[in-house]
């Protein structure tokens, strides 16, 4: 590819700045983090003297931490980094993501949000396993062991799949080693996680809701700019991808219906999502569940048009002259190979370097916000619900049954499994598996499947009972994992589709076959 005059001398002014570029970019970054890693810590200011303040907040939730934490929570860096990857390479289809999601948001918020709130407020659960356990069967161990098998398992590889988005976003902009990237967000969440605990993710999630938001907006109006408004972009979009605009890309016949279903049954995870369900528990009253849902839908419009938009923008704005310059740079980041890599490329090229800086940072707090309440999910699910049943909780002591140690101990448990799940994700991490939108879609198949028709049919229907819960957790987990390993059908259909629906199915008939006992 031949580079330019003009391209050349981007080149070398590129080349003149780059050590003054790359100081301000990590200022501004390590400004931002300063800024949610103080916030996290003052957020201990308020903790409470209760078992349950560390993994609920104490049940205290307002509007705004509740909408915005969970959205936050939900959409991370697969948002940032992998949905627009996909826009990038699949152009106006990936659209039809969005009226999934959106279902899955008023699902969640409209029918879900409130009754979980009651329920675990009157029976005191605090994770998803004990409100399973509550609503089913207190004392089976299969109830017991099934939930936090899946929890651990599905949210680890996520957690390591956020973990891959920071390592991606450090080396496109800070060129920096992969994995240098993976151990600063590691080192960020935990922070104000192990001190802070869920009011610190949440206290968090309002400034990194906020910073994503302003990113996935701004950043699609930038390149629309830069590359003259629509018209301009509609009519160089035929040269670069004459299917760029088109509804199914270059899909025909059952490949166009499976594509569509695909991305309109992610939705369907919603209601399966333990980090998602956690601030619907921690929310303080009704009235905040029913603002916290206007908040939540605009922000999910706003973040998810983003996100596509700027996927296929980008791709008609890096033509060759703007490759030619990255390339001539030094920059070795192929979108071709890695569109994931897109928005902080484009930061790091069209941004001041103050600016880039806290886009990163936007970035990053995707990642964040969304890491740090699974790992705080996983690491209540085995303190909580599997180390007390062991016996080795200290709070379980013969003689040691006071209140505040009760308490401490429980704490410390928390903070001490977190702790060794975060270093065990950095390692999944640090293999560098590089697609995070792949990789984020098994595990939010493998919850939303497993867990979805449990919590809504929980909900809904008395007669559900916990033969139908047990049969629709393995048929959702095996489904999932089963339809994702074989070629034939991981190309028909998104996984959580068939998994959602026939662990749906699991949970009536087994309900039906082997009802729930009365006393």
């Amino acid at each position: 590819m031949a580079v330019t005059i003009e391209a050349y001398s981007a080149c070398c002014f590129w080349e003149k700045c780059r050590v003054d570029t790359n100081l301000v970019l990590v200022l501004s970054f390590i400004i931002y983090s300063g800024i949610i890693i103080g916030v996290g810590l003052y957020s201990t200011r308020w903790r409470k003297s209760t078992t349950d303040d560390y993994v609920l907040a104490n049940r205290e939730l307002g509007p705004w931490a509740s909408a915005l934490s969970a959205s936050a929570s939900s959409e991370s860096g697969w948002v940032m980094l992998g949905l627009v990857g996909e826009a990038y390479l699949f152009g106006g289809a990936a659209f039809w993501i969005v009226p999934g999601i959106a279902a899955g948001y008023l699902f969640n918020w409209f029918v879900i949000a409130e009754r979980l709130r009651k329920v675990t407020l009157d029976s005191g659960a605090v994770t998803l396993p004990q409100y399973i356990l509550h609503r089913f069967d207190s004392k089976s161990m299969a109830l017991r062991i099934i939930p936090v098998a899946i929890i651990v398992l599905a949210l680890l590889t996520y957690v390591a799949a956020q973990m891959n988005a920071a390592g991606k976003a450090f080396e496109a902009v800070f060129h920096l080693p992969y994995v240098w990237g993976v151990l600063a967000g590691a080192a960020i969440i935990l922070a104000y996680t192990i001190t802070g605990g869920f009011r610190a993710i949440c206290w968090t999630d309002i400034i990194q809701a906020s910073f994503m938001v302003i990113a996935l907006v701004g950043m699609p109006l930038l390149l629309l700019t830069k590359m003259g408004g629509y018209g301009s972009f509609t009519a160089a979009s035929e040269s670069v991808d004459p299917h760029l605009l088109t509804y199914a890309y270059d899909k025909t016949g059952f490949a166009v219906f499976g594509f569509v279903i695909g991305l309109l049954g992610i939705g369907l995870g919603y209601p399966g999502q333990p980090h998602v369900l956690s601030r619907f528990m921690a929310a303080r009253d009704t009235t905040t569940v029913r603002r916290g849902r206007v908040i939540a839908m605009v922000w999910m419009i706003l973040a998810y048009l983003g996100a596509v938009f700027f996927g296929f923008f980008a791709k008609v704005y890096f033509t060759a002259q703007e490759l030619a310059i990255r390339a001539a740079a030094n920059i070795h980041i192929d979108l071709l190979v890695d569109p994931e890599q897109a928005l902080p490329l484009a930061c790091g090229l069209l941004l001041p370097p103050i600016l880039a800086g806290f886009v990163i940072a936007a970035i990053v707090a995707a990642i964040c916000s969304t890491a740090d309440s699974q790992l705080i999910v996983v690491s209540s699910s085995i303190s909580r619900d599997i180390l007390p049943f062991l016996r080795c909780d200290g709070s379980t002591s013969p003689g040691d049954t006071s209140r505040m140690n009760v308490v401490t101990r429980t704490l410390h448990n928390d903070q001490i499994v977190l702790t060794v799940l975060a270093l065990i994700a950095v390692g999944l991490a640090s293999m560098k598996s590089r697609v995070i939108f792949e990789f984020v879609l098994y595990a939010w198949s493998a919850l939303g499947a497993s867990f979805g028709p449990v919590v809504i049919l929980g909900l809904l229907w008395k007669r559900a009972s916990k033969a139908g819960a047990i049969a629709a957790m393995v048929t959702g987990t095996v489904v999932t994992v089963v339809w994702r390993n074989v070629p034939l059908l991981k190309g028909a259909v998104y996984e959580l589709v068939p998994a959602f629906v026939l662990a749906m199915a699991a949970m009536v008939i087994f309900s039906l076959i082997c009802p729930k006992r009365t006393a």
